[in-house]
């Protein structure tokens, strides 16, 4: 079984025709998939989110970063710096989880709060020159990650799939609506 894309751009679940000329893609007996759990979005997408994490946390060992705090970098770097009752519902964790990520990328000389110039009892997050330089490593190791997650796609693929995933998180539905409630909590 292989995804396939529809006219209307649709993913659809097809069988793949073997041909005694055309080798498999991979060694099917690691891979056993059982047709009704790959057209299951819910373990689909939950398998790949799980191994997703697993391979970027993996890149970024060496950095003595986690996927929480490179997001965060990240973010500061290439968006700047935020409020940080505003990094919570952009990254999806709580506002605990938003202190103790800023709490460990202060004692590391990553991030330092500045008190927000438009309301003193808020504080505004942002990377320090260290963080940035960072941020920019720990986004090259990551797009490697990317790119061999990806191989097995063409570019035209890939862009479908990046798209789409944006589309479901930010796009007013049930994924995004119970995203945002969860941060919230």
């Amino acid at each position: 079984m292989i995804w396939t894309t529809t006219e209307r751009g649709e993913l659809r679940l097809t069988e793949k025709k073997m041909t005694t000329m055309e080798p498999p893609d991979r060694d099917e007996a690691d891979l056993d998939y059982p047709d009704c759990l790959l057209v299951c979005p819910d373990f689909v997408l939950g398998t790949l989110s799980l191994t997703v994490t697993d391979l970027v946390e993996e890149a970024l060992a060496p950095l003595n970063l986690r996927l929480r705090h490179y997001q965060l970098l990240r973010l500061l770097h290439f968006d700047g710096p935020r409020l940080q009752s505003r990094i919570g519902p952009v990254l999806g964790v709580d506002r605990t989880t938003v202190v103790a990520l800023v709490d460990q990328l202060e004692k590391l000389k990553l991030a330092k709060r500045v008190r927000s110039p438009d309301d003193r009892r808020a504080y505004m997050i942002a990377a320090t020159a260290k963080g940035k330089r960072l941020a920019i490593k720990a986004t090259e190791l990551v797009g490697k990650v990317e790119a061999s997650m990806f191989a097995p796609l063409s570019v035209e693929e890939q862009n479908v799939v990046r798209k789409l995933s944006a589309r479901l998180l930010s796009e007013p539905g049930i994924l995004a609506d119970v995203h945002a409630r969860a941060v919230r909590r």
